[in-house]
């Protein structure tokens, strides 16, 4: 009973100290400037951590290397060569996947993106970083495993100005954001039978998305007018849930076949939105409040999220390689957010390829290494004046193992594309680097001797 309330002491703890740190680095940082992130909860942050992030997301279909626990002291001492021993990775895309864990797993890992984005005759760069996620899993049985985490999961990020006249009087339209969500996440899973495990997530979303936009009126053409400024604050505060199926063949001797299934119903976020209106002299930072036109605190209001629904599968050579397709359908419904930009039905499917690391303290290091590669395609972010802004990219990663034990660095790289240059649309090319730690270890055993 010791042993048990001092684990659960440990655990709690860890917990605390990855919330805190999380939620501390995220406030401080803005993790993106696509002007496709007005709209709704902002950009959604795929389920990507370090095994998968490098086969672009692929994960319906991919569970963790299941071991023979009882060698794991002998093989971790000796070094001895033994085929079936690989990291395991935790899978945040499908919940089941947690029922086949073996060891216990910590990873963290952090990304940083590079844009370049043109519309019309006019570029923009930027570069921003951020904590990607921290989570631990770990066995309960030889057939149930849980976890729980916490990761970004949608992010706000823009500002851009359009210039204007009425009445002979020149202004112009100022509009930005910030913000964005986080999701705090605790899973389980139950193998059911041979071939069959469900699993289920339970998410806390949580975060602050600010609008602001402003009319502000030229100091040299105009003494009629004061400038205007409208900022909503929309306080995002809810829990998800997400259903999660996979089924597992063996194809002869030396392949297998999974199946994966995964659905997120919830379509609709709880927030509170607080919202000021007021007219100012001065430039922004420097106002002069004049007016003040609407002040509204605490209105209830309501915040669309697709209800998503996914499938995969994934064949694997027992030891050597992995290939997997993924289908996601997000279920927006035809939601218009503003004038002529409508969120709609949009489908994601995604290639991956896995060739597994081998552990073995003999041969080459790049014999050890684990290899990665991936594709996606997202038919459409958001529709602007009928036209969809679709997303495409490559990914490209690697898994480098520390020796003596079960644990790697990993790596990895996506390149892509999100919009076009055409019809008064933002075409955004995008590299994005993610660097991680997973840790595996045996936890939560009693050892007779120390």
């Amino acid at each position: 009973m010791k042993y048990l309330f001092t684990t659960a002491i440990r655990f709690f703890a860890i917990c605390c100290m990855l919330v805190l740190v999380f939620v501390q680095q995220t406030a401080a940082q803005t993790s993106t400037d696509s002007p496709y992130s007005q709209f709704g909860i902002g950009l959604l942050n795929p389920k990507t951590f370090n095994g998968n992030v490098g086969m672009s997301g692929l994960g319906y279909a991919w569970r963790p290397t299941n071991y023979k626990p009882g060698v794991y002291d002998s093989l971790a001492r000796s070094n001895a060569q033994f085929n079936d021993r690989r990291t395991n990775y935790i899978n945040p895309k499908n919940p089941a996947s947690y029922s086949n864990l073996s060891l216990t797993v910590f990873e963290a890992g952090l990304y940083g993106q590079s844009v370049q984005a043109q519309s019309g005759d006019q570029t923009q760069a930027y570069t921003n970083a951020q904590l990607a996620h921290m989570a631990i899993a770990f066995p309960i049985g030889s057939k149930w495993g849980a976890g729980f985490g916490i990761r970004p999961f949608s992010k706000r990020g823009y500002e851009y100005s359009i210039p204007g006249r009425i009445n002979g009087e020149e202004f112009d339209f100022n509009f930005n954001g910030s913000g964005g969500l986080n999701q705090i996440y605790a899973s389980t899973a139950f193998e059911f039978s041979k071939h069959y495990s469900l699993g289920l997530t339970a998410s806390y979303l949580f975060g602050t998305v600010i609008d602001e936009r402003r009319v502000i009126y030229n100091d040299l053409t105009t003494d009629h007018f004061f400038n205007t400024v409208d900022q909503a604050r929309n306080k995002v505060s809810d829990i998800t849930f997400d259903l999660g199926f996979q089924y597992t063949r063996a194809l002869g001797e030396d392949y297998h076949l999974v199946i994966g299934l995964v659905s997120s119903p919830i379509g609709e976020l709880s927030a509170e939105q607080d919202r000021l209106v007021r007219t100012y002299e001065g430039s922004e930072g420097n106002e002069s409040i004049k007016d003040t036109i609407t002040n509204i605190q605490g209105n209830n209001q309501s915040v669309q999220l697709a209800p998503t629904l996914g499938g995969g599968f994934a064949i694997e050579k027992k030891g050597k390689w992995l290939i997997g397709v993924d289908y996601t359908n997000y279920n927006w419904n035809d939601l218009q957010v503003a004038q002529n930009i409508r969120l709609v039905n949009s489908q994601k499917f995604t290639l991956g390829y896995e060739k597994f690391n081998n552990l073995s303290a003999f041969g080459s290091y790049f014999k050890q290494m684990g290899i990665r590669a991936g594709a996606h395609y997202n038919s459409s972010l958001v529709q602007v004046n009928g036209e969809d802004v679709s997303e495409f990219g490559i990914s490209f990663g690697i898994s480098l193992p520390l020796r003596k034990t079960f644990s790697t660095l990993n790596a990895a790289i996506e390149v892509g594309q999100r919009g076009e240059n055409k019809n008064n649309l933002t075409q955004e090319n995008y590299i994005g680097f993610q660097f991680g730690v997973t840790i595996n270890d045996r936890w939560f055993i009693k050892r007779k001797y120390d």
